[in-house]
């Protein structure tokens, strides 16, 4: 079992963050510039005085070399480690290393740096240290963990991630990265609690690239599965041993379920955006849909409504090839489909809004903690009287995309109603059993159950 390895700035809120991770985990704390001092009998600027910074950093070395066997344990390590190379190959041989990103506007704001050597310039030497150990923090890290919105956001971002390396030991959870915006775990906590199951559900954020250490750690933790986000619906599709068949036909998956250390995947999103649609009085039969957007998400709309008959298909991307990839992709699984790919530039977004009845934004562009939104809202514009603009993204609840659509006077649905419906379908395949998801969409509409 590795350890988690916090790294960063002097004053970037290691010790605290680690102190209260530890405590959550049941793992246990160090940190490193108090078990320096204890071992040396001096304070850390009584070491610096007498050995100078050398000499501090040997005895930094020979600690960093020492914890390399070491287990089960949250790492507060001082702002120099990453400074010598043999460090940064201990904390990673058996710890994955986090980040600690703190802005020196922060630091300098509320650390006293009395105690702290290396800060005694002040400000400046903040800024300085920050110019000359940023790209070493960056090279070392597995995952960043910013920390600049308040110590409680940053502790529930460290403990996503700390359960990547430590996954839930039963219940069920979401992954994906960034994971900070989700609503599944409230969502799905909700649905069990109406139930009557005791299951816990969690958030855990899974590093992009490193789906296959999760898929190998999550085999014998005992989760009884989870549900995949932006950006591993395709990623994970490798370390899968069985995908049904509407995951299979559009290549992307968000449902998991584990069982006997086998893992089996679905895609609920595609059920559950129609059943999103029609509570809405909408349907792809005979429609022209338009699709923003060409990863996992959009896989499953475009080929739900090729499936269901929509009139047209036109899927945009910013990536013009991927856009065209997926267009493809749809016309061999539905013969007879018309289905376009194009860039989504200002062209070809008005090009295609002109005549769109349901147009879906299926990118992260305008998610809370995503990239930012679309660099013009005028294609709008272009949309027919009576049009249909969703944007899956349900955080924020009303994007920028919708607000503009809204006040042209088109129809606008955000991405919650898909969420409930798609995790209803979730809970199905997690239970093993049929539920009444119509008095369960219900309870969220109607009785009161918040999710933002």
């Amino acid at each position: 079992m590795k350890n988690i390895v916090l790294i960063g700035l002097p004053g970037s809120g290691k010790t605290t963050l680690g102190r209260r991770a530890a405590l959550a985990l049941g793992l246990d704390f160090v940190d490193m510039d108090e078990v320096l001092a204890r071992r040396a009998g001096m304070t850390i600027p009584e070491i610096f005085a007498a050995e100078g910074e050398k000499g501090f950093r040997n005895r930094e070395s020979a600690l960093c070399a020492e914890w390399a066997g070491a287990a089960r344990r949250v790492i507060a390590t001082g702002g120099g480690a990453v400074l010598r190379a043999e460090n940064v190959a201990a904390l990673r041989r058996n710890g994955f290393v986090v980040f600690v990103d703190r802005p020196p506007t922060e630091i300098t704001g509320d650390v006293d740096t009395g105690g702290r050597p290396l800060l005694s310039g002040g400000a400046d030497r903040v800024y300085a240290l920050s110019a000359q150990r940023r790209s070493l923090y960056l090279a070392a890290a597995d995952a960043g963990l910013p920390n600049e919105a308040g110590p409680e956001e940053a502790l529930a971002g460290l403990l996503a991630l700390a359960r990547f390396v430590y996954p839930p030991s039963d219940g069920f959870a979401v992954i994906g990265d960034p994971i900070g915006h989700t609503l599944s775990p409230p969502l799905h906590r909700a649905v069990f609690a109406a139930l009557g199951v005791d299951a816990p559900y969690e958030a855990i954020r899974v590093p992009r690239g490193r789906m296959g250490d999760f898929a190998a750690a999550v085999r014998g933790s005992g989760l009884g599965g989870f549900n995949v986000t932006i950006p591993h619906k395709r990623d994970i599709l490798p370390f899968l041993d069985e995908v049904d068949g509407d995951a299979a036909l559009c290549g992307a998956v968000n449902t998991v379920t584990v069982r006997d250390g086998r893992l089996y995947g679905y895609n609920t999103d595609m059920g559950g955006l129609l059943q999103a649609l029609r509570s809405r009085g909408y349907g792809y039969r005979g429609r022209a849909v338009v699709l923003l957007g060409a990863g996992g998400a959009a896989a499953g709309a475009a080929l739900k409504a090729a499936l269901e008959g929509a009139a047209r298909v036109t899927v945009l991307a910013r990536r013009t090839a991927a856009a065209e990839t997926l267009a493809a992709q749809v016309r061999r699984a539905v013969p007879g489909a018309v289905c376009d790919g194009g860039a989504m530039d200002g062209a070809g977004l008005r090009r295609a809004a002109g005549d769109a009845e349901i147009l879906i934004n299926a990118t992260p562009l305008g998610m809370r903690g995503g990239p930012d939104g679309f660099p013009s809202l005028d294609f709008l514009r272009a949309a027919p009287p009576g049009a249909l603009v969703c944007d899956l993204i349900y955080n924020p609840p009303r994007t920028a995309l919708l607000a503009k659509a809204e006040g042209l006077g088109l129809a606008v649905m955000n991405g919650l109603d898909m969420l409930i419906h798609q995790a209803l379908l979730a809970d199905e395949l997690f239970l093993g059993r049929t539920l009444d998801r119509a008095g369960l969409f219900q309870m969220f509409s109607n009785k009161g159950v918040k999710l933002l």
